[in-house]
């Protein structure tokens, strides 16, 4: 196969080693990260907290969120949200703030080393250059932001915010980029296994019309001021698209120089639905999107990147949820049909000499409660304890992701292709 699991094991053990000893920053790695989260909606409270909460190299040192009775309220699971006060209790966190600048003020006392930021799209910008200028690591929810100025500043804040005496760890919250499918994937891609990129279709569609359709989850759903900038529209670009590009530029390297796009959207809340898109990039490459924001809830998403070479195809798709591809026998009695679909959905790369093999399954998004999260919350904390970590969405990606999303959206309105802006010096 194309990584047997002891490959991709051996490459993902950055995920889960017991590293003793000292970090290239001279780090002590045996001491546990002392971090804080901005942001306290039900994103965090359903699965940041509980995340953390089952790790041992990690202390949450303090909680921010500018409300106390009602965090979450506008997100895309407030339900699943109680009090600030509640929520400390819950979690032992004695520390809480009511914004990250009060949070940064205190940190004589509370000796940070990282910042996980999950607010709304809107104030990532504000909040992320906030942390980095402090010298915190940083672990920014999706989309880098919603505007492609903030983004460059962002981008560029964390290439020159090295002044701090270690090289400051700047991670999108882009889970799929760390599955191990995605990094066997994006390892073939890079080693020239199918030749110069041509041409990439993918299709994400997802069961999210409650999300972009509900009036309570304006977040997700309505245009809304950010600090130096505007959003060009809201609904599936910025709150589902960005996964897809995110996971296509990370595994190609392509850049996007244009789009040509057409919408369908909501009549409730005018959030983009259903979106096609032909992005062209710097080297010529085209690619073929399709986003699809409402569909029969089947407990997954559709998911389906073909990536085309001068010298073959890989193939990324299948039926993802909460890691939902468990190896099922088929033999086995418990497992339903959509299990037994997701279960034979692998990596596959076909070369033009007429190889064909499989690789790890087709994961995207990690949603498991339980555990102790997705490699991006694992990459961030080892940042933060000075040790080695896999980049699978970071500032370039972040930057591209948000390009495009915007560039669509301009799209949209002008019924003309738009050029790219922010990503000229980003070429492959």
């Amino acid at each position: 196969s194309l990584h047997t699991p002891q490959k991709f094991q051996a490459r993902m053990a950055s995920s889960r080693d017991d590293i003793s000893g000292g970090g290239a920053d001279g780090t002590d790695k045996k001491k546990k990260a002392r971090v804080a989260v901005v942001g306290c909606g039900g994103w965090t409270q359903g699965w940041h907290l509980p995340n953390l909460s089952h790790r041992n190299d990690v202390d949450v040192i303090a909680l921010v969120d500018p409300s106390s009775d009602a965090p979450g309220v506008g997100g895309c699971t407030p339900s699943l949200c109680v009090s600030m006060k509640e929520l400390c209790e819950r979690h032992g966190v004695s520390r809480r703030y009511r914004s990250v600048e009060e949070l940064l003020s205190s940190d004589d006392e509370l000796k940070l080393d990282g910042v996980l930021v999950a607010v709304p799209h809107r104030h990532h910008s504000s909040v992320g250059e906030a942390v980095l200028k402090a010298g915190k690591h940083l672990l920014m929810e999706k989309p880098m932001t919603a505007d492609v100025d903030e983004a460059r500043s962002l981008y560029e804040l964390s290439k020159d915010g090295r002044g701090h005496g270690r090289r400051l760890a700047f991670l999108l919250n882009n889970t799929a980029n760390w599955q191990p499918g995605t990094i066997a994937a994006y390892d073939a891609v890079s080693s020239g296994r199918i030749g110069a990129i041509r041409h990439v279709n993918c299709i994400l569609a997802a069961p999210l019309g409650w999300l972009f359709e509900g009036e309570e989850h304006s977040s997700w759903n309505k245009v809304e001021e950010s600090g130096n900038g505007t959003m060009k529209g809201n609904g599936f670009g910025w709150g589902q698209f960005s996964h897809s590009f995110a996971w296509i530029f990370k595994v190609t390297g392509l850049t996007p120089s244009s789009v040509f796009a057409k919408s369908t959207k909501s009549e409730t809340t005018g959030a983009d639905l259903f979106d096609a898109a032909i992005i062209t990039c710097t080297n010529g490459c085209t690619i073929s999107a399709s986003g699809v924001g409402t569909c029969p809830d089947g407990g997954f998403k559709v998911v389906g990147n073909w990536i085309f070479g001068t010298g073959g195809m890989l193939s990324y798709c299948g039926l993802a949820g909460s890691d939902n591809v468990q190896a099922v026998d088929d033999d086995d009695d418990g497992a339903d049909s959509n299990e037994r679909s997701a279960a034979r959905n692998r990596m596959e790369l076909w070369t033009n000499d007429g190889e064909h093999e499989y690789g790890p399954p087709v994961e995207f998004e990690h949603l498991d409660q339980d555990g102790a999260g997705p490699g991006s919350l694992d990459a961030w904390i080892r940042a933060c304890r000075g040790e080695d970590y896999f980049e699978g969405a970071g500032a370039v990606v972040g930057l591209k992701a948000v390009g495009a999303i915007d560039a669509m959206y301009r799209s949209f309105e002008s019924g003309k292709e738009e050029t790219v802006r922010g990503c000229e010096d980003l070429c492959e």
